[in-house]
């Protein structure tokens, strides 16, 4: 009785059948992780802060009231609240930065409202100028980050 041995060295032909099979696996594999985002998730939410932010800064509350200035702020509360729930670790200084500069904004317009003055307007456009130096930090810190 005599078995024929295929040698080692060569492969079979199911072997090769397997060839396009994986070499299509890999190329899929390849495809999908370029689809990936190596991008962080706050990034939307930092470019959302910024608009807004900018937004905040071209309010006229001559004009417009001090409303429109609350409404603006608000908006930007809202969303450094989302960027700090995806980025408080990462950017820990600057988002406390920029929470306390917000809050001090609420605080002059709170006070704007009750006593209408020079020294008010003077106080909230101190503490607007502030929110947009603490944006502006923020957004340095997370500009590597975020392109």
């Amino acid at each position: 009785m005599s078995a024929h041995v295929r040698p080692a060295h060569r492969a079979g032909p199911r072997r090769w059948a397997l060839l396009p099979a994986a070499v299509l696996v890999l190329a899929l594999s390849g495809l999908a992780a370029g689809c990936s985002s190596s991008t962080p998730a706050y990034c939307t939410d930092a470019s959302q802060l910024k608009t807004d932010v900018q937004n905040l800064g071209n309010v006229d509350v001559a004009k417009n009231g001090l409303g429109s200035l609350q409404t603006a702020l608000s908006k930007v509360q809202a969303d450094a609240k989302a960027f700090a729930a995806d980025a408080k670790s990462a950017f820990p200084s600057q988002t406390a930065a920029l929470n306390t500069a917000l809050s001090g904004l609420q605080t002059a317009i709170t006070s704007a409202k009750g006593q209408p003055s020079v020294t008010a307007a003077a106080a909230v456009a101190a503490s607007v100028t502030q929110v947009k130096n603490s944006a502006s930090d923020l957004q340095n810190a997370i500009s590597g980050n975020c392109q």
